[in-house]
């Protein structure tokens, strides 16, 4: 018998109390690498929704992300129905993103850019006063793919100068070729001296010997290659000429 009261009082109240009924079309990416996405909201019965926000829940893997939960607020108005069942006039969501600075931080820092995913919630309050929280979408991937090589960029100076030399390098000008995310990381190298990474900083200093000089003049070459986020690389070269006035020419006789 106290099954039976429950479900008519409930049967009672949905029937005086009715929610909105929100549904959700043209759901869309309108961005091949930054994942904004656009959509429609309607309803389908007699009672209009007032929009407060969005709420993004994010996932790697199966494992929820509490830390980067965000919540966007922007108010929306969804126009009821004029008739139970029938589509009503839709609202328009234009130019959300899927992810925050947050998002970023976490993914730069445990290179996670193809993992992360987020299922995406429309939150605010419909005309009976209800608290509602509906999911548009899940399992979508909070960054887009990104196939765009990143330019290096090299300034420097002295370009040239007499041994002992020291030349200060800045790639700070390189570009991620897109994204927008920045370079994630720069390896500079100057082969003449080593095979291997000289500084993996954005800027450094080096100091050329006049060991290096084996006749009056050396020119040594300084290459960048720069890696985004995406793991796109990108290089560029430059060279330094430096003289060592000390050092005999190895020019031929003047008769």
């Amino acid at each position: 018998l106290l099954v039976g009261c429950s479900w008519l009082s409930l049967g009672l109240l949905n029937i005086f109390d009715p929610q909105a009924q929100i549904r959700i079309k043209n759901f869309d990416y309108t961005d091949d690498y930054k994942n904004i996405v656009t959509f429609d909201v309607f309803t389908i019965n007699q009672v209009e929704f007032i929009g407060s926000g969005f709420e993004l829940e994010y996932y790697r893997g199966n494992t929820k992300l509490n830390s980067l939960e965000s919540s966007i607020g922007v108010n929306y108005y969804v126009a009821p129905s004029s008739a139970p069942g029938v589509e009503g006039t839709s609202t328009k969501i234009t130019d959300l993103c899927l992810y925050s600075s947050g998002v970023l931080d976490y993914v730069k820092s445990n290179s996670a850019f193809n993992e992360i995913t987020t299922d995406l919630y429309i939150v605010g309050k419909d005309d009976a006063r209800h608290d509602l929280k509906i999911k548009v979408a899940s399992g979508l991937a909070a960054l887009g793919v990104d196939n765009k090589a990143p330019i290096a960029n090299i300034s420097y100076k002295p370009t040239s100068g007499d041994c002992p030399l020291t030349v200060f390098f800045d790639g700070s000008t390189s570009e991620d070729g897109g994204d927008g995310l920045g370079i994630a990381k720069f390896e500079w190298y100057l082969p003449e001296i080593s095979s291997s990474i000289i500084s993996t900083d954005i800027s450094f200093s080096h100091t050329f010997s006049c060991a290096l000089v084996t006749d009056s003049e050396e020119v040594i070459t300084v290459s960048l290659t720069v890696t985004d986020y995406y793991g796109n690389e990108g290089s560029a070269a430059e060279s330094v000429t430096i003289t060592n006035p000390d050092a005999t020419s190895s020019g031929g006789c003047t008769g």
